[in-house]
């Protein structure tokens, strides 16, 4: 097998753990949150827009402003896209 389509592969595993521990540290900030809010205003582990996750992480940083968890989640979608890249790359999906 080609070294390139090896590396493809790991950068694609990769991904997955990513996101994987991505959705993990959500899940830590929801229930941090949710520790510290009244029973109508908790937040749902399903079911997500842009605009709740938005209140979510406003909600996490005014709850806990030194916080690392935002920080990790970011950190791993970055991870993600890049990853995403050596894939792209090495499977010649944006090859001339």
């Amino acid at each position: 097998m080609a070294p390139r389509i090896i590396v493809g592969i790991v950068a694609v595993a990769c991904i997955s753990a990513c996101g994987f521990l991505s959705a993990l540290a959500v899940f830590e900030i929801v229930d941090k949150v949710n520790d510290k809010l009244q029973e109508t205003e908790k937040f749902d582990h399903l079911g997500w827009y842009p605009f709740k996750r938005l209140r979510l992480n406003r909600t996490y940083r005014m709850l806990y402003p030194e916080g690392r968890l935002l920080e990790r989640v970011r950190v791993l979608t970055v991870l993600m896209f890049a990853f995403g890249l050596i894939a792209l790359l090495c499977f010649r999906v944006l090859a001339r």
